[in-house]
């Protein structure tokens, strides 16, 4: 097998096992705020197993960047519970337009017009989601998957900006927040231990979820982009967006709304296309 096509499978393999996410969510008996600690908790337990780190170092930029990954995971998880998976994963994925603002004006990388029109078709994709006649719970849940995703931004424009640290010490020390955070709110929801009780089955998909949605392809995604170029790596984790709704559908018989296929193909389609364009013109350069 080339390097090439390692990286290749490495990478589909990784948007693969991501795209689960939306479907053992949804199976779940826990509320968001339990289903994250738990999916986190067996995720900072797989990884540490998995990688063994020597050092873990969290400096200002790390810290940032570990925050904002256990924002994004935690609204990421509320958006899917209150509302279709489609939309959540959907919306999440509108992180690239943010980071393009953000990187202009953290990390001082120029905005270019394939930029701005990315943000523009974006935004307007972003928008026809909200077209759909959503009860107050569905709108709450847009908009955690819309923050999940500018959360999403922070995090890569800071682990972007911190390029010399050790990404798995953000990732695994992200984790760790999560549980804190949603431990304690879990407790205070119901000032009782019962918060952490944890049947088998869902002791099942949340382990799932913790080692094979969250740990494993985040070391494969880390893999994989040494043998595949930025950009390939980039389109080809695109499955996970288009995949996580297929699952939902065929095992929870939750459909995604037209609206939601219309939006999302729009996102998905701008950020493809600001991918190649840019592609073409660094080779160009």
């Amino acid at each position: 097998m080339t390097e090439r096509n390692k990286g290749v499978l490495l990478i589909f393999l990784a948007a693969l096992l991501w795209s689960t996410g939306g479907v053992f969510i949804k199976a779940t008996s826990l509320n968001a705020f339990q289903t994250s600690l738990w999916r986190s908790l067996f995720a900072s337990l797989a990884i540490l197993l998995i990688v063994r780190p020597k050092i873990l170092l969290l400096d200002a930029t790390s810290l940032i960047a570990s925050l904002a990954y256990a924002a994004t995971l935690i609204l990421f998880v509320l958006g899917t519970k209150l509302t279709t998976a489609a939309n959540a994963i959907l919306l999440q994925y509108t992180a690239p337009i943010y980071i393009l603002v953000l990187a202009h004006f953290i990390l001082n990388e120029k905005m270019t017009r394939i930029g701005v029109m990315t943000v523009a078709l974006c935004m307007a994709g972003m928008a026809i989601f909200f077209l759909d006649k959503l009860s107050p719970e569905g709108v709450v849940g847009n908009l955690a998957a819309l923050g999940s995703g500018v959360c999403f931004a922070v995090m890569t424009v800071f682990l972007r900006k911190n390029k010399g640290g050790e990404p798995v010490s953000a990732i695994l020390f992200g984790n760790i927040w999560i549980v804190i955070i949603c431990a304690a709110i879990s407790f205070f929801q119901v000032y009782s231990l019962d918060a952490f009780a944890l049947s088998s089955k869902d002791a099942l998909l949340t382990g799932f979820l913790g080692v094979f949605q969250i740990a494993l392809p985040y070391l494969l995604f880390v893999n994989a982009i040494k043998h595949i170029p930025a950009l390939e790596a980039s389109l080809l984790s695109m499955l996970e967006p288009i995949l996580n709704p297929i699952w939902v559908m065929l095992f929870v018989g939750e459909s995604p709304s037209l609206n939601a296929v219309i939006g999302g193909s729009v996102i998905i389609g701008a950020v493809a296309l600001q991918n190649i364009i840019t592609a073409k013109q660094a080779a160009r350069n």
